[in-house]
Parts: structure tokens; C-alpha cells; sequence
């Protein structure tokens, strides 16, 4: 006999089954009322469309992807250094799923948290050549970038960011 959810943690819990299952992109209104063994409208009593559900359960993915995040930063390891690291967290978490996840990263508050954890990494690291930094480039919008461009060579299966590295350390160091 088939359970019927109740709760919005519960539909929650049951997105998050077809999106990590069938992918992010495969979830419905439709396929999700039918696993909750619920109405469709009663979806809309916890969520006022698909985009609010997706945007929820992917705060949640992205929220446990990235809780260890602190831990990979040791004072004095350095910006590049890091993001090297970080690239690597990154990648091995997202190895078993589906790529569709990592469009749902943009404008969330996951993502703020890793850009914030991109900021601590770059004020502490003393080795950067502080001239660098104008109207243009400041350090805001820098770490912004370097989260894009990571998301998008995630997207793309890159397993390293060696270059990406390579043109930062010629940015941001005197080398």
C-alpha cells in the first residue's frame, strides 16, 4: 500500500528521490504528486509551482554538498591552493549525479555561502599583489567569477582546474 505524504518535508523528501534517481530536470508536478500518492493540487498547497520545488530541494543538495566546505581551508594554504582543493571536493562530490544540478547552483543562497567561502580564502591569503584591484576588478566581483567559471568547468567534466589555476596564479601573484 502506498504512503501518502502530508508534510512539505515529505514532498521534499520525495523530490529529492526523483531528482537524485532520474535527474533534476525529470522532475514534474505530475510525477511528484503521483509519488507522494497525493493529489496534484495538493502539491500547490506547499508549493506554488515546479520552479519553487526545484529551487527547494536544490538548496537542500546543494546545502549538503557543500556543509564540509570549511574544512578544506587551512590558513596560509593560499587562494589557488584552495581552489584547487576545492575544485577537487567539488568534482568527487558531484562524480554521481546528474549535471543538471549544477544550473540550480545560480543566484542561491548555497551559492552566496561558497562565494563568502571563496572571500575569507582570498582576504587571508597575503601573497596577492593588492594593486590588482580596481573598479573593474574588485574582490566582490572576482570571486563571483571564479564561481562561475568553476561551475561551468564542472559542467563541462573537467576533472582538474589546472589551468583556470595557471591564469589565476599570473593574476594574483607576482610570478
Amino acid at each position: 500500500m502506498k504512503q501518502h505524504v502530508t508534510s512539505q518535508e515529505q514532498i521534499l523528501e520525495k523530490t529529492m528521490e526523483i531528482a537524485i534517481r532520474e535527474g533534476v530536470d525529470s522532475v514534474s508536478i505530475r510525477k511528484l504528486a503521483s509519488a507522494c500518492g497525493i493529489a496534484i493540487g495538493s502539491v500547490y498547497n506547499y508549493y506554488p509551482n515546479k520552479e519553487a520545488v526545484i529551487a527547494a530541494v536544490a538548496e537542500q543538495f546543494w546545502d549538503g554538498i557543500l556543509n564540509d566546505q570549511e574544512k578544506l581551508y587551512r590558513r596560509g594554504m593560499g587562494f589557488t591552493g584552495f581552489l584547487e582543493q576545492y575544485y577537487s571536493f567539488l568534482y568527487g562530490r558531484l562524480a554521481r549525479y546528474d549535471k543538471g544540478w549544477l544550473s540550480q547552483i545560480a543566484g542561491s543562497d548555497s551559492e552566496r555561502k561558497a562565494i563568502a567561502m571563496l572571500k575569507t580564502v582570498l582576504y587571508d591569503d597575503k601573497r596577492i599583489n593588492q594593486s590588482i584591484w580596481n573598479m573593474e576588478l574588485n574582490e566582490d566581483a572576482f570571486c563571483e567569477y571564479v564561481m562561475t567559471n568553476i561551475m561551468a568547468l564542472l559542467q563541462a567534466g573537467e576533472n582538474n582546474c589546472r589551468f583556470f589555476i595557471f591564469l589565476l596564479e599570473h593574476l594574483l601573484y607576482d610570478v
